[in-house]
């Protein structure tokens, strides 16, 4: 289990501290392009590359040919830039090329106004990165909350805590003997008792000793349930300062208002997505630990009457 810390642990250094990349990548594909033009009622024929020759540019290792199309009047051809963000123009060439990151639309003329607004209007769909720099923290609280379920699920399984043989040994009457091992806490108990003959109080702390460790590392769990949405609302706030620092000038603020927008969108997404799912785990592990918990008190009040049958033996 220690490996496993650590290694935990390593990987969550790794993370926060930046050595994983995170960095984003801009990318629209030609299907966006052809859906957004069909979504606004304009019907796209698709055309043989060898017919329309002149709107074809010089093959090139950073150009991929998605195709060849014709759209109201106009006629086009599509690029997808693979290795490089821009494109460079032959200025000999007589095409009219524009570029949307990495999408070139390469025409003889000027295409039809709408096919050229709607190609400008493309986005890239919304991913992790859009959260910036507060990806990381998300991130780690993520990391944390699926590493305690884990390992709390773990170590609540029945064998490790209340096994079978201890609760059918102890409903038939029969008391444990010295040879029992100490593998989970019900037996840690019975150990202790036949062992160290404690007496009823010291036996019910060393039972709530066992009880408190099985609620280890609910705190953090709490901490992600809290932390998370508030992790969220920070990067909202950040993305709406972004969005109206830019309104002034959204002529020339494009990108950082539609950056803004994805910022304030995408940290709530993520803080609600993470502490939605963590705050139903941490119910489930409290109702378990509760029912662990009365299976423990029952052992030691079994153990008591067995050693002081006069005295009381409930865990307060």
């Amino acid at each position: 289990m220690r490996k496993i810390h650590l290694v935990f642990l390593a990987f969550l250094f790794l993370f926060t501290t930046g050595f994983i990349s995170l960095d984003k990548k801009d990318y629209l594909s030609t299907e966006l392009f052809l859906k957004s033009l069909e979504a606004n009622d304009l019907k796209v024929i698709s055309l043989p590359a060898e017919s329309e020759l002149g709107i074809l540019l010089p093959r090139s290792n950073d150009l991929k040919l998605s195709g060849v199309y014709s759209c109201l009047e106009s006629k086009f051809s599509v690029y997808e830039l693979t290795n490089s963000t821009q494109f460079i123009e032959d200025k000999n060439s007589s095409n009219n090329v524009i570029q949307n990151k990495n999408l070139l639309l390469v025409s003889k003329q000027n295409v039809e106004v709408r096919i050229e607004r709607i190609f400008f209007s493309l986005k890239p769909p919304l991913t992790i990165h859009d959260a910036g720099i507060f990806i990381y923290p998300l991130g780690a609280c993520f990391l944390l909350a699926v590493f305690v379920l884990v390992e709390r699920l773990f170590s609540l399984r029945r064998s490790l805590t209340f096994p079978r043989k201890v609760e059918k040994a102890l409903r038939s009457g029969e008391f444990p003997n010295k040879k029992w091992k100490q593998y989970s806490a019900a037996e840690r108990i019975v150990w202790v008792a036949v062992h160290e003959k404690p007496s009823p109080e010291s036996l019910r702390s060393y039972a709530k000793l066992e009880v408190s460790a099985l609620e280890r590392g609910l705190y953090v769990l709490e901490v992600v349930v809290a932390g998370a949405p508030l992790i969220g609302l920070l990067g909202t706030v950040t993305g709406l300062v972004q969005v109206f620092s830019v309104m002034p000038s959204l002529a020339e603020g494009k990108d950082a208002l539609s950056e803004g927008i994805g910022l304030a969108l995408f940290t709530t997404i993520l803080g609600l997505a993470i502490a939605i799912p963590t705050l139903i785990g941490h119910s489930y592990l409290c109702r378990l630990i509760d029912n662990r918990t009365v299976s423990l008190n029952w052992v030691t009040a079994r153990i008591n009457d067995a050693i002081h049958p006069q005295q009381d033996n409930v865990i307060h």
